[in-house]
Order: structure tokens, then sequence, then C-alpha cells
């Protein structure tokens, strides 16, 4: 089954030994550092001690309660220094306050608190301000002060992640076993979110960026996949349950959730439009050939490249429908009209493949016969064609392949950036939609 992956899998086998490991993990305000360094705590199952400066135990257990299966509250600490800090640890016997005195009493606090486990890690949130409170302002100081928290980890075999608020390198990336960058920035004013691998010594990195979401307040990272290589490798291949229409005047797409997204599925009579990159658009135009063909309903295919489509989606579809797939016309004006090719009949074409000032012609006789168009066109400028069909769709989405992941997000109607991921779990292609946020 394909699943989100909560962290890269480079990541975990540089943790896999039981050998002390240091990492950076960097980024501004908000970009999912602390969210990550949880996530591998959790990842690693190991126990754990979270040092915070900037969030009190109580409100992180707020806003992240999945972390109280991963850290308990003896091993939550409060590491501002305030005098809220010391009350609040009066008050709740298991969120314990840290004070800073000497470097030595700041390793022994931290030690005290993982020698009796087993794969412990130590995450410190943030560096820079446990660094101030140690009163290490000199550069060179302060030098002195990560290289023997970084010796520490080593010997005592403790897994430790710096968290600090930079992006610029400083000198702790190059005493650290690792490096991690994360960042948030837009995207055609959208969300986007991206983790970088920057260093991971001795592990080969095959790949250094990763999109990620923090949806539901969890981190997720997108597995790299080669959508037709994983159909070809489903061994016994299942004609799944059509998508029934979700109204008398809507199609299914064959992805349930993004009917949801776009209100319900195609409207009958509708012009669709596709713009971008051929690989997102090819594995939802699969799931509309598999779902059209199995409520018996006509495929009429106009662009000589989709055609290449069909010999990857007939293992899922009914074979008493597979002939209903028609690839003689070379004109929308050709659909004759017939049972099969009137309501919820799917046409697909390229931009390309429209002759002359038809396009006003051709949504008239979609609504004639509620069928329901497609069109892919590339993003490669703007013409007068290309204007005049996004001008009357239905609906415009965006197919952009970022950092080896398919994605879309929709002009009309607008939406976040989804991330396209495949299922062949139960037998046949199901395409699942990841909100990026």
């Amino acid at each position: 089954m394909t699943m989100m992956s909560e962290i890269p899998a480079a990541i975990l086998e540089f943790f896999v030994d039981e050998q002390g490991k240091t990492m950076e993990v960097k980024g501004t305000p908000g970009s999912g550092k602390t969210i990550f360094a949880l996530t591998l705590l959790k990842a690693l199952q190991g126990r754990g001690v979270y040092l915070s400066t900037r969030v009190d135990p109580n409100t992180l257990y707020r806003i992240y309660p999945w972390i109280k299966e991963v850290i308990s509250e003896d091993n939550v600490v409060d590491a501002t220094q305030s005098e809220r800090a010391m009350a609040a640890g009066r008050g709740a016997p298991g969120i314990k306050p840290l004070r800073y005195t000497t470097v030595p009493e700041f390793l022994k606090a931290v030690y005290i608190r993982t020698e009796n486990m087993v794969n412990p890690v130590v995450i410190i949130d943030s560096w820079d301000a446990v660094a101030s409170y140690t009163g290490y302002y000199e550069e060179r100081e302060r030098g002195k002060l990560e290289h023997n928290i970084c010796d520490f980890a080593r010997r005592t075999k403790t897994k430790l992640i710096f968290i600090v608020e930079y992006t610029e390198q400083r000198p702790l990336d190059y005493l650290v076993d690792g490096v991690i960058v994360t960042e948030n920035y837009t995207y055609d004013e959208r969300c986007l979110r991206r983790m970088w691998i920057q260093k991971l010594r001795g592990c080969e990195i095959r790949s250094p960026s990763y999109l990620f979401t923090l949806l539901g307040g969890v981190f997720n990272s997108f597995p790299f996949e080669d959508p037709k290589s994983k159909i070809e490798g489903i061994e016994k291949p299942i004609v799944p349950p059509p998508i029934t229409d979700p109204s008398n005047t809507r199609s299914s797409t064959g992805i349930k959730h993004l009917d949801e997204v776009i209100g319900g599925g195609y409207a009958l009579g509708s012009l669709n439009v596709f713009e971008g990159d051929y690989l997102p658009y090819a594995m939802l135009a699969r799931a509309a050939f598999i779902n059209t063909l199995n409520l018996n309903r006509t495929l009429f295919i106009l662009s000589a490249k989709q055609k290449e489509l069909l010999n990857e989606i007939y293992p899922f579809v009914n074979p008493q429908y597979r002939d209903n797939v028609s690839l003689e016309i070379e004109d929308i004006k050709e659909i004759e009209p017939s049972v099969k090719a009137g309501r919820g009949a799917l046409v697909v074409f390229d931009l390309d493949d429209i002759k002359g000032d038809i396009v006003e012609d051709m949504v008239a006789i979609l609504r004639e016969k509620k069928c329901i168009a497609i069109c892919y066109m590339p993003a490669e400028g703007e013409d007068r064609k290309a204007s005049e069909v996004k001008s009357i769709a239905s609906i415009h989405f965006k197919t952009k392949y970022i950092s080896g992941i398919p994605c879309i997000y929709g002009v009309s109607p607008r939406t976040a950036i989804y991330a396209l991921l495949l299922d062949t779990s139960d037998g046949y292609p199901t395409v699942k939609l990841t909100m990026i946020e």
C-alpha cells in the first residue's frame, strides 16, 4: 500500500545504528522544524527528552497531543528559565524546568534524564536560546560548547537534535553528523513545504529534497514513485467497483477526493482543462478512463498521446465494456448520437486537437449530449486558442511535477496544492490527494 512516509528513508537509515549521532535542523519560524524533530523521535522508537525554550510543555501537549505517546511528562523539560517556567514546574510534577549554571551541570542535567534509556534521543528547541542561557556569547566560546555537546552525544550514544532558527552556514554545520533544512514558501500564491538534506555523514543521499505537509499537525513527507511502473507491477489486477454519479447533474472524476475538491465531480456538458506537466495529468486521466468505462459509458480519445494509456488501464476495466472506447473520430463534431455516447460519455483531447474556431460549437455539443470533456494543455506559453479554452472551462487545474512529486492545484475553483499518491494495495490503482499545508 502506498502511504505517506513520515520521515524520508535516508534519514532513518542514518540513525539506524546505536551510535551517538548529532543532527542540526535549520529553518525559518513556522517551517516545520519542531514537528519534524518530534516525528523523527516517534519514528526512531526510542525514549527521548524534549528541551523547549519556545513553547511551554503544557502548550506543546495541547497542540500536538500525539506526542504524549512518544515523550513522557517526566521527559518534557521547560528550558525557558522564566519565573512562569519555575512556577509551572512546581505545579506539574512531571514537567520540570531546567536551570543552566556551568556547562558540566547542563550536560549532567541532560545525562540524568537519558542514562537509563535505550536509544535515547534529545531534542533541544532551540539551540540558540540554550547557548545564550549558558553565557557563551563569543563565537569561539560557543564553538567550544558545541564541540563538547557533540562529543557528549557520541560518548553517551545519544542521538541529539539541535533546532536552530537560522538558515545560513555556521560552525555547528561542520561539527554535527547531519544537517536538515525545512522551508515553507509560496508557489503561485499557495503554500508549499520542502525539506533539504544537506548532510548525512556516512550515508548516501539519493535525493536531497522532499515535499512534505504538516496536515493535521503531523509531519509527513511524500515518497518518490513511478506511477506507470507501479501499475505494471500489480500481479493480480482487479476490476474496481465504479464510483457512481455524485448527483443527477454531475459525474465522478474517478477519484472520490477530487470529486469533493471540485464540488461534486465533473458537471455534465462541461469542459475541464488541465494545464502543465503531463505525468500528474496522466494519473487523473487513468482514473477517469477506468471509471467511465466501468460505468458502461463511451470514452472518446482524440489525443494520440493519451491513447497510450489504454494498455495500462484495460486490466482494470470490465472486459464486456472495453469496446466502449472510440479512437476513430478526429474531431469532436464527429461524435454521433447514441445511448452510450450520451449522458456521462467522456471526450478526451489535447489543445492541439482543436482545429479552427470550434470552441463554442464544441461546448454546445457537449451540453446537448450531456458529455464531459477533458482537455490537456502543456504550460508552454499563452496563445489565443489556449486563452479561449480556459475562459469557458468549468474547471481549470494546474498540474505540476515538484521535487519529484506529482501535484495539482485549482485555478478555478481555487484550491491549495495537493500531492498525488498512488495506492495499488487493492489490486487496482487508486489516486489519493493530500493537501500541502
